[in-house]
């Protein structure tokens, strides 16, 4: 471990990181929320890091949010504050002197709009990335579960070209990815079409800095009154997020009816008798196991009633 702090790389294009990635393996460095935490030293001395360090925050590449039509696609570098459409925080972004695109920011799903805003203080927000959060890889990370619910996928970028990793693939435990020595996060994807409904649920001793106990992340497609998608994760439950494919597809093909009534208590146990085995939290200093599960599978009773109650309102 090195003071890389330290004349640290500060480049001034993506093409140029990169090729520092490339030669010196450059430790990425965008809000620095998760890895001032991770490499923190104690009696007030600077963190240590691995290798150098790259400053990536202010490249405009990684800055953007950007919405085809078929997909949503939100820079590495962008703050969550924006993601969760903080008033302020946008009038800092459009301040900046980068473009920003309303309708890309409109696009941005209700539920990682709410997962973003349930992480940490305001501050923090201004500050932390969803890429960022993502690297870290924590089963725990609120925009980390709310991604697995859309079907995200990381954007991953080096000298020799892109590739498209879903985030189911990229992260393969607590506080591992399959990302390279060369490579950047440069946009995190959500693939369309863009869900109708969300839900997000975060448990925790309080609102502001509070570290996750249990949290549940719902989307959800309809077509002609039908549900066509529905996904569900779990986050803190296990080494990574959870969903489970099974409990999922008891939803395909059921209507706003099919979710009231006797029908919907036996259709709430089914769904839950099908995500329990995948369902593993672990004792620790938040929590106890017991809760955890018992939480996640009570969650289940309210995702369904939300969507439910969505569903009616709005005649789909």
């Amino acid at each position: 471990m090195v003071n890389s702090v330290v004349n640290p790389f500060r480049p001034a294009t993506l093409s140029e990181a990169l090729e520092i990635r490339r030669k010196t393996g450059a430790l990425p460095f965008a809000g620095g929320t998760d890895l001032m935490v991770r490499y923190r030293a104690k009696n007030g001395l600077p963190p240590t890091m691995e290798g150098p360090l790259m400053f990536v925050d202010s490249l405009s590449e990684l800055r953007t949010v950007r919405f085809s039509g078929v997909s949503l696609d939100i820079g590495a570098s962008v703050p969550l504050a924006v993601v969760a459409d903080d008033p302020g925080e946008r009038t800092a972004y459009a301040a900046s002197g980068i473009p920003a695109d309303a309708a890309a920011l409109a696009a941005i799903p209700e539920l990682l709009r709410a997962a973003s805003a349930d992480l940490g203080a305001p501050a923090l927000r201004q500050r932390a990335t969803m890429a960022g959060n993502v690297a870290n890889a924590s089963p725990a990370g609120d925009t980390v579960a709310a991604l697995y619910a859309l079907d995200a996928a990381v954007v991953l970028t080096s000298t020799d070209g892109e590739r498209i990793v879903p985030i189911n693939k990229f992260i393969t435990g607590p506080g591992k990815t399959i990302l390279k020595a060369d490579e950047l996060i440069t946009a995190i994807r959500i693939p369309g079409p863009l869900p109708v409904w969300g839900y997000w649920r975060k448990v925790g001793t309080r609102r502001a800095n509070a570290l996750t106990k249990v949290s549940a992340a719902s989307s959800v497609r309809v077509e002609a009154g039908r549900i066509t998608g529905f996904a569900l994760a779990f986050g803190a439950v296990g080494p990574i997020v959870v969903r489970s494919p099974d409990a999922e597809a008891l939803l395909i093909g059921k209507s706003a009816a099919d979710l009231e009534g006797s029908g919907a208590a036996e259709l709430v146990r089914a769904v839950a008798d099908a995500a329990a085995p995948g369902i593993t939290p672990i004792d620790d200093q938040r929590s106890t196991a017991r809760y955890r599960k018992t939480v996640a599978l009570n969650l289940i009773g309210e995702v369904i009633s939300s969507l439910a109650s969505h569903l009616k309102e709005n005649n789909t």
